[in-house]
This record gives structure tokens, C-alpha cells and sequence, in this order.
């Protein structure tokens, strides 16, 4: 019997045909689709406009191709439905069909319901977090003022990558540096979607340096964020960048997830492991809103324009703190610059001040539009007398010559006009250097001489007063775009040197006081520590700062000078510094190396010693006593932490440092460990550090480490030469002086009431008192219960805790760019001193590290041949036995 299912009827025919234009339509519609998209950009493509115009060949023949294939192959798709429509309608009647379009039905409804929940879970969907940690779970305060956010200013979150993971910090790249930038870069992508849920708020998008189109769309991102591009381009490693209101913010990976390759290389046994440290989502989260709020504003107090944070160029860039500005600003903060003495030009000793960079811009400005409207004045002049000159000496051609006679007269006139010296020198060149005489005769010859160079003359003088135009309105331009910063009109009309100075501080958050002195001793390079001296009304500025609990950044160079320590350097601010329980060294630390320098340069080789010594690394250490309760020192801490990123210690080296030392009796009383930053121990501190020349300028003597002998007073102190290290960092928090709040607050005014009054007036011992706190070690001696009292006394006055760092360098952050050493020890100090403890590097967060079976070196032997061989043993086995039992039936 013949197969009738086969029988190729008209109709199936038919039916094959109108399917075949169907899915060829589907396929012209999604070719036309594509093709259409990429003649439009996206933000416009899809409308019917679009398509009309594109279909009539108004936007050339691609487009009109792209649009007529688009639309044939819908009209060839809705063609094969219309008949398939009606050809169900005609076959459902049959019993035969109902069971298919049942089946049929079924499969719509369960696609339409795929749809659906589709479309549905894209705006009624929940995250969960079932990471341990909760890694990505916002605090629901943090998640909260996100959503405060307002969705008409949203926040541009970048993730860039450069394929950098430790900046400049090292460009070392191997096995844990590369999993940890995949690995990173792969959390940061989680942890940016999260952002996503917040709506129009977020804008997230990814860059990588070395993906097709990079240029483009950074271009594309930044047409209207000049700021955000600088940003990008500025970004030295992979980072997160924030950018809302024109203000970027930026993040890097390793503020995130941290390698700590020190602990990946000891890992399992010393068989490596990448290990990350945490740094908690809730600082990425923090950035975000920051990004749009108040950043902390730092003061740089210098006393010359040369060392401020203005970029320059040359010898100046030395002394400059550009790199300090840009470190700042990179990481999120304002820089300016208060300039503290003046008149440096003009007098024997500057004048004590207090003026900003653009307040010295504008006087600067306004002295340059003086300038020109004077140089623009005498041109003017030039261009009267000029043509006065000419319309006389045409005017007289046609006049006897008895009236021409005044003719030589003019040429005196000649010689006050600028640029007229070769008109006079040919004069007299023509008269051979005595006063010729004019006459009829040899008149027209100097007529000829001096012609020309009139009319050469008046063409120049009027050029001149044009170009001195144009430079009194760009000056005049510059002036008046000065003068709209109203903070710089406010300040100058401020004479009070304390009532201005204390109005220049009193938005500031950090104030950093640099003094740049000593920076070579080898070499002898130094600026004399005299010039940074401050007068009382601006140390009282300083002291009503730190009174208000705002923190010090004080890195203040050596004192030292070719005769020793030089005590004219020293000023109130040192002594500001001692109350609140640090103590300046009076000598400067020289390392064993520059011993050799010195030598060499006595001897008179000169090549190869002096400046170029090779000195020894800094480092970051804690030296506390037995039983201390202090907790790390947060800077040393995190500068300890960055560098088990490279698994190395930060390449620091620092020249002619001066020791600073916590006060005896001080650390008991702090809640950190005071002393960070030290000196390597091959060195010692020395009262002479540079070379001494006796007559005709030989090497008299050369310092040496020379160690104090016991009988000498300055045995067992601290000021006895002796070998390193030596402190040369402090950072310490605690409250300050009670002193400064109540001025008549001292041993006698506290002790009267609780000792007998008579007493302690006639108490042989009261004069050795000062009225700070500190003096409450002295009297253990004599009464530890007067010291315990007076104590609790000061502990009535409500006093703000107050945090202070002082290096023992003035040009430990000097120069156009700081190296990464550098640039992190600031970072570091500025965030701990700002109360932004979030920003330091931390590893109290539970470390990530791929999953790892610990595995002693038997089970790992049993494993690894366990699978390589046993496994296929067992299928061998597995195979033949299923074989036997085959053959068993």
C-alpha cells in the first residue's frame, strides 16, 4: 500500500511555500534591523520618520536598502501569519486537529508566560547575598542616603581599567599580580552592578585601555567633563572613578580588595596562594557621596612664593610643593596656599603677612595693567610729538631758509623719542661728530637723510601704541576676571595681620607647615631656618586652630648652620609644639655612608662622594615598652600594609633629617604608639653637620661620629651623638594643653584648693612649674598626690582632642611630583589626620584566597595518583566487567 503522508498535494505545496517567505522574512527583517541601526546613531534610530525618509533615499542608499529590507521581510512575515492564521481557523474544525491545537495553544500560553515573568522580574526583582561575609550588602544606613540621592543629578561611575595594579608603586607583574587584577576586576564589576538598582542615580560605565574603541568612547563620555577626561588620563592604575556637579572622585582597585603579596607568597606552606585583604564596601559606597558633598579644604602656610604648591619650572621646582598639591587633590582634596611674609625685595627683613596665591595673583595683575597703560601713555606721546616733528619739517620746505633754521633744534626732540637714536646718530654721522652748519646748500642733503627715517619712524611709533593697547585690555581683562573672586577683594581689605590670617584658616581643615632648611649636609645645600620664623600674632592664629581641634601637618627641616645649631630658627611654633608633648631635636642625623663622602672630599676626591652618597631606607616601625596598651600608630600602619602590595618595603630615603622625640611621660597617656617613621641604624645625630674650611678655603674638619663620653653632661639625654635609629616622625591625638583655655591655669592656681594655700606659695621648689599639663610629671617626686590632683583638675576643662604630625623635614614632600613613597606616607597622614580613617588600608575584614584543601604531603601524593591513575583503572575495570556479564546471557 502506497504511503499517502507523502503525496505532494497543492495544497502542502502552497503551505511550504508561504512558510519558506515567512522565515525568509524573519531573517530580511533582522538583517534590515541590523543594518538600519548602524545608519542612525541609537538615540534616534527607531522611528517611523526615520523610515519613511530612509525608504525614499533621503539618507543615501544604504539606508534606503536597510529600510526596504527591513520592511519587505515584515510584510513577508505578517504575510505567513495571516495565512497560517487562517488556515488553523480552517483545519481546527477537524477532529484530527484538536489534539495539535491543543498542543499548540499550550506552547503560546507557556511562551507568552515566559515573557511575561521576563518582562515582569526586570522591575519587581530582589537581590540576595549569599556570600560569607556579605561582601555585597550596603549598611542599610549607607543604602538609604543613596537612594536620597537626587536622580536629576546623577552620579557617573567609571570603571577603568589600565591593567595597572599598584600605580607607580611598582611595574613588577607576575602570577599573583595578574590573578589579582582579574579577580579584582571581577568584584568590582559585581559590586558596580549593585549600583545599577538604584536607578537613573547611577550611570556605570566600564573602560579598558585595551579594548577596540577605547579613544572613542572616552571622547564620547567626557564631551561635556573636561574634568572627568583630565581624570581618566591622570589615573596612574586601575581605578573607580565618581564624577557628579563637575567634581571627580577616584578609587582605586586596591582601596577595594588590597594584594597583600607578602602573605600570598608564604601561603600554604610556602606554596603560594593568591591572598586579598578586604577594604569593605562601605568605603566604595562613602565615595559615592562624597563625590558630591564639601572636600576637605588643606592650607599650606609657606613664607615665600617659591615654596608654595604653584607648578614651576627650573631651579624653582625644587623648592616647590606641586606634587604635594596634585597628590592631594588626586585623592579628594582642596589645596591653597597662605603665604606668610612679604616685602622680601624691599627691605632688609620681610614684613610678617598673611595673603593667598590669588590674592597675590591680583596685586601682581594689577601692577602689570599700570605697567601698560603707562607703556601705552608714552607711545601716545611718541606718536604727537612724532607727527608734530613731521608737519614742522614738511612745513618748512616752503619757507626761506632764514625761517628753516630751527631745524637742527628739532633734532634734539628727536633723541627723547624711544627708538629715534639711529636718526640721531646719522646726524651726526652727516656732520662728522661737531655741530655742522645748516646752510642752503647741504640742506637738501640732510633732508634726504632724514626723511625716510621720519616716516620709517611714525609707521613704528603707531604700531607700538597699537601693540601697547592690546596689552592694556588683556590686562585690563585679566583684572576684572581677578577681581569677581570676592574672597580675594574681602581679604585684601583685611589689615589686621591676626583678624586675617585667622579668616584664611577658618573654613580649612588640615593646615600644613612646611620649612624647607637643611636638605644636604654633604653638599652644604641648605635654606637658613631664620627666614621661616613666625611672628607672635600668627603662632596665636596657629594655637586658636589647634584650640578649635582642627589637625597640624608640621614638617620642619634641621636648625643647623656651619657653626652648629642656629637658635634664631627657632620661633613660638617650636615651643606651641613642645606643649603638646614633642621635642625638636637640636642636631641633625647623618648617615655612616656621608662619613665616607666627607672623607673623600677632605682628601680632595671630589668626584664621586659628596651628594651622591648612597643612603639608607627610612622605616616605618613601632617601638613600644613592655605592657604598653597603646594601639599601632594608624600611619605607620597603613604605609606598613601598602607595601605588602609589591612585597617589598617603599623605597623612602631622607637626608639631614633632625630627630623628633615624644616627651618623657607622654606615651602612657596616648592611645597610639607615638614614634612611626625612623632612621635606618647606620647613623648618628651630629651638632656640626657640614664641612668647616679653614683660610684659603681648604677642608679644616669633617663631621665624624664621635660618641659622647659619660662625663660629659649630655651623657644617658638624648642630645649625646649617638648611633641610630632615631625618631624623625610623630603623630599623636590627645587633648590639648589646658594652658591654652585658661590662662591663669598653673600649679598654684589648682594645688591652693586642695593643699594649704600658704604652703604652696612658699613652696622652695614652685619656681621650676610651667603652666602646661605636662609639668604634672615633675611633681611626682615631690607629692604624687598633688600630681594625681592636679590631673583630675585639668580633666574639668573641656578641651577638644586634637591630632598632630611632625616630620623632621622640611622637603620631605617637596618637588613637581612626588614618589610613590612619599605620595602614600601624605596620603596616609592626611586622611588619618582629617578623620578619615575609612580611606587607610586595613586587614581586620576576614582576607579572600581561592579555595584551598589543606592537605599534608601524604594525602596530596594519594590524590594526585589517585585520579591520574586510579580513576582510569576503575573505569577499566567497570568496562570489562559489564562485558562478562554480557557474555553471561
Amino acid at each position: 500500500m502506497a504511503d499517502t503522508r507523502h503525496n505532494k498535494t497543492l495544497g502542502t505545496r502552497f503551505r511550504f511555500l508561504v512558510r519558506a517567505i515567512g522565515l525568509t522574512g524573519v531573517l530580511a527583517a533582522v538583517v534590515g534591523m541590523a543594518l538600519f541601526a548602524s545608519a542612525f546613531p541609537l538615540f534616534q534610530q527607531w522611528t517611523v520618520e526615520n523610515l519613511r525618509t530612509s525608504a525614499n533615499g533621503d539618507h543615501g542608499p544604504f539606508a534606503k536598502t536597510a529600510a526596504w529590507t527591513f520592511v519587505i521581510g515584515l510584510a513577508a512575515v505578517a504575510l505567513a501569519l495571516v495565512v497560517e492564521v487562517i488556515g488553523g481557523v480552517l483545519l481546527v474544525t477537524g477532529r484530527r486537529t484538536v489534539a495539535n491545537t491543543s498542543a499548540t495553544v499550550a506552547t503560546c500560553a507557556a511562551i507568552s508566560l515566559l515573557v511575561f515573568v521576563n518582562a515582569y522580574s526586570f522591575t519587581h526583582h530582589e537581590r540576595h547575598d549569599f556570600t560569607r561575609t556579605q561582601q555585597f550588602t550596603l549598611p542599610t544606613e549607607l543604602a538609604g542616603k543613596l537612594r536620597s540621592l537626587r536622580p536629576e543629578s546623577p552620579t557617573t561611575i567609571i570603571v577603568l581599567q589600565k591593567h595597572r595594579i599598584f600605580g607607580s608603586l611598582s611595574d613588577d607583574r607576575d602570577s599573583f599580580t595578574k590573578g589579582a587584577e582579574e579577580k579584582v576586576t571581577e568584584k568590582v564589576k559585581d559590586l558596580v552592578d549593585l549600583f545599577r538598582e538604584f536607578g537613573p542615580r547611577f550611570n556605570v560605565e566600564v573602560l579598558d585601555t585595551e579594548a577596540f574603541g577605547y579613544r572613542k568612547r572616552v571622547t564620547d563620555l567626557t564631551a561635556d567633563a573636561p574634568e572627568l577626561k583630565a581624570a581618566i588620563e591622570a589615573a596612574p592604575e586601575n581605578s573607580i572613578l565618581f564624577h557628579a556637579n563637575k567634581r571627580v572622585q577616584r578609587l582605586a582597585f586596591n582601596e577595594f580588595l588590597q594584594l597583600d603579596k607578602t602573605s600570598s607568597d608564604a601561603s600554604h606552606g610556602g606554596r603560594g596562594n593568591l591572598v586579598l585583604l578586604p577594604q569593605g564596601i562601605d568605603n566604595f559606597a562613602r565615595r559615592v557621596l562624597e563625590v558630591q558633598e564639601r572636600r576637605p579644604k588643606v592650607a599650606v602656610c609657606v613664607v615665600h612664593e617659591w615654596l608654595t604648591t604653584a607648578a614651576t619650572t627650573g631651579r624653582q621646582s625644587q623648592f616647590s610643593l606641586a606634587g604635594l598639591k596634585a597628590s592631594l587633590t588626586d585623592h579628594g582634596f582642596d589645596v591653597i596656599d597662605i603665604i606668610l611674609k612679604k616685602n622680601w625685595e624691599s627691605s632688609p627683613e620681610p614684613d610678617p603677612a598673611a595673603y593667598t596665591i590669588q590674592e597675590s595673583k591680583l596685586e601682581r595683575l594689577e601692577a602689570e595693567y599700570d605697567a601698560a597703560r603707562s607703556q601705552l601713555r608714552s607711545a601716545q606721546n611718541d606718536v604727537k610729538i612724532i607727527a608734530s616733528i613731521r608737519k614742522e619739517f614738511d612745513e618748512t620746505a616752503a619757507l626761506p631758509f632764514r625761517d628753516r633754521a630751527n631745524l637742527a633744534v628739532n633734532l634734539s626732540r628727536v633723541a627723547q623719542i624711544r627708538g629715534w637714536s639711529e636718526i640721531v646718530k646719522s646726524y651726526f654721522q652727516w656732520s662728522g661728530g661737531e655741530s655742522k652748519a645748516i646752510s642752503e646748500a647741504n640742506e637738501s642733503e640732510l633732508r634726504v637723510l632724514l626723511g625716510p627715517g621720519l616716516a620709517r619712524q611714525a609707521i613704528r611709533a603707531e604700531q607700538e601704541a597699537k601693540d601697547a593697547e592690546k596689552v592694556r585690555l588683556e590686562a585690563e581683562e585679566q583684572v576684572q576676571t581677578a577681581l569677581k573672586d570676592e574672597r580675594s577683594i574681602q581679604d585684601r581689605r583685611e589689615n589686621d595681620l591676626k583678624v586675617k590670617f585667622a579668616g584664611l584658616l577658618k573654613d580649612v581643615d588640615l593646615l600644613v607647615i612646611p620649612r624647607y632648611t637643611v636638605v644636604n649636609a654633604t653638599v652644604g645645600e641648605r635654606i637658613e631656618g631664620s627666614l621661616h620664623t613666625l611672628s607672635k600674632p600668627q603662632v596665636e592664629v596657629i594655637r586658636d586652630f589647634m584650640k578649635s581641634g582642627k589637625p597640624v601637618l608640621a614638617c620642619l627641616g634641621s636648625l643647623s648652620g656651619p657653626g652648629g645649631y642656629e637658635a634664631d630658627g627657632s620661633d613660638d611654633l617650636e615651643k606651641l609644639i613642645a606643649e603638646r608633648g614633642i621635642e625638636l631635636g637640636r642636631d641633625t642625623i647623618l648617615y655612616d655612608v656621608e662619613a665616607k663622602a666627607f672623607a673623600a672630599m677632605k682628601a680632595g676626591r671630589q668626584l664621586g662622594a659628596g651628594g651622591g652618597a648612597d643612603i639608607p631606607q627610612v622605616t616605618f616601625a613601632e617601638k613600644t615598652s613592655e605592657g604598653s596598651k597603646a594601639k599601632p600608630n594608624p600611619v605607620g600602619a597603613a604605609v606598613r600594609l601598602t607595601s605588602r602590595s609589591v612585597d617589598q618595603n617603599l623605597d623612602l630615603r631622607l637626608r639631614a633629617p633632625r630627630p623628633v622625640y615624644l616627651a618623657a611621660g607622654w606615651q602612657e597617656r596616648l592611645p597610639i604608639t607615638a614614634e612611626f617613621f625612623f632612621t635606618a641604624p647606620e647613623s648618628w645625630n651630629e651638632e656640626q653637620p657640614f664641612l668647616r674650611r679653614g683660610p684659603g678655603g681648604r677642608v679644616a674638619a669633617v663631621p665624624r661620629y664621635e660618641p659622647t663620653l659619660d662625663s660629659d653632661v649630655k651623657w644617658g639625654t638624648r642630645s649625646a651623638e649617638q648611633k641610630g635609629p632615631f625618631p624623625i616622625g610623630v603623630a599623636i591625638e590627645s587633648k590639648v594643653p589646658a594652658s591654652w583655655f585658661v590662662d591663669e591655669y598653673d600649679r598654684e592656681q589648682f594645688a591652693g584648693g586642695i593643699l594649704n594655700r600658704e604652703w604652696w606659695a612658699s613652696a622652695p621648689h614652685r619656681s621650676v612649674y610651667d603652666r602646661t599639663e605636662a609639668a604634672a610629671a615633675i611633681l611626682v617626686p615631690f607629692d604624687g598626690v598633688l600630681a594625681a590632683c592636679l590631673t583630675a583638675s585639668s580633666t574639668k576643662i573641656d578641651r577638644p582632642t586634637e591630632r598632630l604630625i611632625v616630620f623632621g623635614s622640611g622637603n620631605l614632600f617637596t618637588g613637581s611630583k612626588l614618589d610613590p613613597a612619599r605620595e602614600k606616607l601624605l596620603i596616609h597622614s592626611a586622611n588619618w589626620l582629617t578623620g578619615r580613617a575609612d580611606r587607610l588600608p586595613r586587614a581586620d575584614l576576614p582576607q579572600w584566597e581561592f579555595p584551598r584543601v589543606e592537605m599534608s604531603e601524604r594525602e596530596f601524593y594519594l590524590w594526585r595518583y589517585g585520579t591520574a591513575v586510579g580513576l582510569p583503572l576503575l573505569a577499566v575495570y567497570l568496562g570489562l566487567m559489564a562485558t562478562m556479564l554480557r557474555r553471561l546471557r
